[in-house]
């Protein structure tokens, strides 16, 4: 009996050391990102001398943002996170406000905001507009 116990507090143990990663992104510390977006990234193709420079900073499921030097698209309508390597498009992860703003914060659905902490690689940013409604710039993001 006691080894049955003494394995269960050692899986317990061994399974809390390995995910301290996740547990970061879920409430402690928060995990910054940057990019710079342009259209020439954007998937289609977007405005061809568009470009920005966005950082973020999640916290849990919170997900701060503040966008600069947006030139050549535009008026902006939208940002959003998205989920897909370079070059290709993918499924929207994060709307960034209901209208486009420079800067602000979001609470994300459960499990995505801690995905974009672990790997923010696997994400991009994207702004559109009316003349670019799937994107005039798009930057994927990195960690800060």
């Amino acid at each position: 009996m006691r080894t049955i116990i003494v394995t269960a507090l050692l899986a317990g143990t061994i399974a809390a050391l390995a995910v301290p990663p996740l547990a970061a992104a879920d409430g402690g510390a928060a995990v910054a990102a940057r990019t710079t977006l342009t259209g020439r990234r954007a998937v289609p193709k977007g405005a061809p001398h568009g470009r920005a420079h966005a950082s973020l900073k999640i916290t849990g499921r919170r997900v701060c943002w503040s966008i600069r030097g947006v030139r050549g698209i535009g008026r902006p309508r939208t940002a959003s996170i998205y989920k897909a390597i370079p070059g290709e498009f993918g499924p929207l992860m994060v709307r960034l406000g209901g209208r486009y703003r420079g800067a602000g914060c979001v609470t994300a659905r459960v499990g995505v905001a801690e995905a974009i902490a672990q790997s923010p690689e696997g994400f991009y940013l994207s702004i559109a507009t009316r003349r670019f409604p799937l994107g005039a710039v798009r930057g994927q993001l990195r960690r800060a």
